[in-house]
């Protein structure tokens, strides 16, 4: 094996899926992003889900240095992995959570729900999906399609991408794993974190822009390390911070 072996391999093949998931998906993801914007001018907000790795999702998108203020995660610490990782696995694939989870953050009708979810076929986001709906919000899901084509489905029954109003594909592999290297029998090297983080990032980018074409300022955070961010971010916390738990 050379000294760059694995790293460059790793590189070359996230490199290479990162341009096929956003060029093949370019207008769906500019329709997706337009909506965004549609929903902060609005005053609405952008809720985003995830369970397992996939909270990171909910991690990048909220409350970060070129930001929007208007993302709401949905957060519960049991289905993350730092307190019990065997207990995020069984309750992420509990009926009956998904409502008690949302509820908590009253969703108004026009508001919008990412759920990220390599999978797409765990019983909690198909089912925040189904719920996510009924309370009038827009869902997109964010999975693998071809790792959903052959997972086995939960007691619903249904995909992720199937019930969702919009489906992003992040292109994975599989178990999310990238490479298969000579002499071990399981792939190393997911992707799922690294283009999920790609995907948000270019539609919270391109939301911006949309929201500055229509002469609208975008409710953007700034890193408090720079000049004049703490009075920037004030602001923003003043109009976009009671209905957030959170903040």
């Amino acid at each position: 094996m050379s000294d760059e072996g694995g790293i460059q391999a790793y590189l070359e093949a996230t490199q290479e899926l990162s341009k096929q998931v956003i060029r093949k998906q370019l207008s769906q993801l500019k329709e997706i992003s337009r909506r965004m914007a549609q929903v902060v001018m609005a005053g609405k907000r952008i809720f985003v889900f995830g369970t397992g790795h996939s909270h990171m999702m909910m991690e990048e998108a909220f409350y970060r240095a070129g930001g929007l203020a208007a993302v709401m995660p949905v957060f519960c610490s049991a289905l993350m992995l730092h307190e019990n990782a065997h207990l995020s696995s069984d309750l992420e694939r509990r009926p009956g959570l998904a409502p008690i989870l949302l509820t908590r953050y009253e969703p108004q009708e026009g508001e919008m729900l990412f759920i990220f979810s390599n999978s797409g076929v765990n019983q909690l986001p198909v089912e925040m999906a189904l719920f996510g709906k009924e309370q009038g919000l827009t869902t997109v899901a964010v999975c693998s399609l071809k790792y959903s084509q052959i997972a086995p489905l939960s007691p619903l029954g249904k995909r992720l991408d199937q019930v969702a109003d919009l489906t992003i594909d992040n292109g994975g592999e599989p178990g999310d794993a990238l490479l298969q290297i000579e002499g071990l029998p399981w792939r190393v090297g997911s992707s799922s974190t690294v283009i999920g983080a790609l995907i948000w990032n270019c539609l919270l980018v391109e939301s911006v822009e949309w929201l500055l074409s229509w002469q609208v300022e975008p409710p953007i955070f700034a890193s408090l390390n720079m000049p004049g961010a703490q009075e920037h971010n004030q602001a923003l916390l003043n109009k976009w911070g009671a209905g957030n738990p959170h903040l």
